[in-house]
């Protein structure tokens, strides 16, 4: 887990590009509070976001949508079922990356 004294990756970049730090902030508002794009309630936007930093192996993005989401009014068992969804999601798109050299595996490779 990351320590509560090292800045987090937003005040890093911040710090280094203060201009893509807005960016990206605005860009999150408009996805997340957007008041024409509320057919997803927050929480579930929240859950997706757990479950796509789980998938892409980041720790930091993965404990701070948990906290957002539980702030949003999901459970901890919410949060755990969607980490266990990206696993399988993620599971399914290495069976089709090796879906191809599994088929050549069985019909050529010897």
């Amino acid at each position: 887990m990351t320590d509560a004294l090292q800045p987090n990756p937003m005040e890093i970049m911040r710090g280094a590009a203060p201009e893509g730090a807005r960016t990206y902030l605005e860009h999150r508002a408009a996805i997340m509070d957007n008041p024409e794009l509320q057919a997803v309630p927050l929480k579930y936007k929240l859950l997706v976001g757990i479950g796509v930093a789980a998938a892409l192996q980041s720790s930091t993005c993965t404990v701070q949508w948990a906290k957002q989401a539980v702030q949003a009014g999901a459970t901890k068992e919410e949060i755990v079922e969607a980490v266990l969804v990206s696993r399988l999601m993620k599971a399914a798109t290495v069976n089709d990356t090796v879906a191809d050299a599994l088929t050549w595996l069985a019909e050529d490779g010897d």
